[in-house]
């Protein structure tokens, strides 16, 4: 299975599109908290950091960048796919952390429901 083909497809089934800058910075950072779950433990130095340094942007840039494409998602995404990967709690817009750590569950949880496991996303 192809990690980055999930996670683009997960966000485009949300709504949003790869003509925001923040798609990638997305991707990556759901495609590395896959990876890696620890850098949620800092989010700024950790996370955005990451983000900020794969991409050549500033931490803020990235932080940004992520806050515009969960906000686009929370105001016309797809509400019954919101509600399922956040619940109850899908009538607030979360923080950026909040949101890259569900969207890499909710995509851990369907991609092992679906027969492969953790192994295979990493290839």
């Amino acid at each position: 299975m192809d990690l980055n083909r999930e996670v683009e497809k997960l966000l485009r089934l949300l709504g949003v599109n790869g003509s925001y800058k923040g798609f990638a910075f997305v991707m990556y950072s759901i495609e590395r908290v896959i990876l890696e779950p620890e850098l949620l433990t800092y989010v700024y130095k950790g996370l955005y950091g990451m983000v900020a340094s794969h991409f050549g942007v500033s931490a803020e840039s990235a932080e940004r960048n992520i806050r515009t494409v969960k906000e686009v998602i929370w105001e016309y995404g797809d509400r019954e796919l919101l509600y399922k990967i956040f619940g109850d709690k899908s009538k607030e817009v979360p923080g950026n952390a909040v949101f890259i750590d569900a969207l890499a569950a909710y995509l851990m949880e369907s991609c092992t429901t679906d027969g492969n496991d953790m192994e295979s996303l990493e290839k």
